[in-house]
């Protein structure tokens, strides 16, 4: 054999290997919200006696639960209603895993009284969740950070 030949053989060795590795590998579905399993919880975190907060959001329902620690641990409020197609694909469409898992939030004002607030997403077995001071409006993530407010005052007003 040449060494010509030996050249060719190993490079078309490498191409072919290369090509099926790569045909081979699975489309990632972290960036994909339209799954049935997705789930958003949302809420804040407040200091001893104020309260909190938590709203999850399903492809079938939103639940708001808004419980006071200091006075019992009976939920004062506690409303469910359930999400129509079109109200489903707006929340989808205000989701991107990819960016969201990005997100590197973690405070803890609640340690010192003060107020988190959190998002936690679950989606195609990718989860996420992020801690931050209460009103902080992050740019990839305004419109879901929208949304919350808006079933805020609907469960809250």
């Amino acid at each position: 054999m040449t060494l010509k030949f030996r050249v060719v053989k190993t490079f078309s060795m490498v191409i072919i290997s290369a090509s099926i590795l790569l045909l081979s590998c699975e489309k990632s579905t972290v960036n994909q919200t339209n799954d049935p399993q997705l789930v958003i919880k949302a809420g804040f975190d407040c200091g001893w006696g104020a309260g909190v907060e938590t709203i999850e959001i399903t492809k079938t329902s939103i639940s708001y639960v808004f419980t006071v620690p200091s006075k019992s641990q009976q939920p004062k409020i506690n409303k469910k209603r359930s999400v129509s197609d079109s109200e489903w694909t707006e929340i989808q469409d205000d989701i991107s895993m990819n960016d969201f898992v990005k997100l590197d939030y973690h405070t803890c004002n609640v340690c010192v009284d003060g107020c988190d607030e959190w998002i936690f997403i679950q989606n195609s077995g990718t989860s996420h969740k992020i801690t931050f001071g209460k009103g902080l409006k992050i740019n990839s993530i305004s419109k879901l950070q929208a949304k919350l407010a808006e079933l805020r005052l609907e469960f809250n007003p």
